[in-house]
């Protein structure tokens, strides 16, 4: 029996699934190239023209997909190597993840005995639904370059490794009034992919950005196809339950590091106690070699005191 779709159903707008059907579909280049761009302008970076996706978006080879790959990958004009990756849960685990596939990439992009010349810039983009903790007050968007450590003005613009938070956007685009909008995509993006009231924002978004009215089209074209939909069940099924083990595995060790912690306070208060004990009794032996008139040089080798401690006895 064929299933009834929910034409009215908002879904998980950064499963990985449909990001990958949005931006990494043929005909969807200039979709892919605003959002890498909003990217590259909130630093003032070059932006990229003409992308080609490399191993576009299939359903039939995404639709039994269990792990996790490299989202969308392009290529500019000039050569670039653009990367897009989602990830719905995590830790700073991730940050290795993310300079694994970018290492990956580089390698595979050289041939053995090939010119480095040949060697053409990286940009990672990565989407986060979750918020990685760098120590700070916690930046929406960061970006990582090989700088000089002393002048921060000098880099090498070999990798650029964008880590892109998107709950920590979603105060930002509350306070954001249109004319922020327009002038910073990467909000019209955020607020998209953060939404859940597509239907209430779809005006102000199209105003803002005049490539949301592709996305929304797209955005509808995906929660109206029945195969499409399955498919986005199945792959948020899996999702949900990486992210409750993971969940679990934090809690379970949280949990084993307080046990430990608590072990190693009462061992520690033990031994000092121990030695608190020892030297009070140190104290009442020195108190009573000094009443009956050694000097403190003796009293202080025979229990451990030091001669200040002896003459304010």
């Amino acid at each position: 029996m064929k299933r009834k779709i929910n034409r009215n159903r908002e879904i998980n707008k950064l499963n990985d699934l449909f990001v990958r059907f949005l931006l990494g579909k043929n005909g969807n280049e200039k979709v892919l190239e605003d959002m890498v761009n909003a990217a590259l302008r909130d630093f003032n970076f070059e932006e990229v023209k003409d992308l080609e996706i490399i191993d576009p978006y299939n359903l039939s080879e995404n639709i039994d997909l269990k792990e996790s790959i490299i989202d969308i990958k392009a290529k500019t004009k000039d050569n670039k190597t653009v990367i897009i990756e989602i990830q719905l849960c995590g830790n700073m685990d991730f940050l290795k993840r993310i300079f694994y596939y970018i290492s990956k990439n580089i390698v595979n992009e050289l041939k053995e005995g090939e010119d480095y010349k040949q060697l053409s810039g990286i940009i990672s983009i990565n989407l986060l639904n979750f918020n990685l903790d760098f120590g700070d007050e916690g930046k929406p968007h960061r970006c990582f370059k090989l700088i000089d450590t002393k002048n921060h003005n000098v880099d090498l613009d070999f990798i650029q490794m964008h880590v892109i938070e998107a709950k920590r956007f979603i105060e930002i685009i509350e306070k954001s009034t249109i004319d922020e909008l327009k002038k910073n995509k990467l909000l019209t993006w955020m607020k998209f992919f953060t939404t859940k009231n597509l239907k209430s924002i779809e005006k102000e978004l199209k105003e803002a950005n005049p490539i949301m009215t592709k996305v929304i089209e797209e955005y509808k074209r995906f929660t109206s196809d029945d195969k499409l939909m399955r498919a986005y069940d199945a792959r948020d099924a899996f999702l949900v339950g990486q992210k409750i083990m993971l969940d679990r595995e934090r809690k379970e060790g949280i949990k084993e590091g307080m046990e430990k912690g608590i072990k190693r306070g009462i061992k520690k208060g033990i031994k000092e106690g121990k030695l608190e004990g020892i030297k009070e009794r140190n104290y009442e032996i020195a108190k009573n070699l000094k009443k009956s008139g050694l000097d403190a040089k003796f009293i202080s080798e025979n229990t451990g005191l030091n001669i200040e401690e002896i003459n304010k006895l």
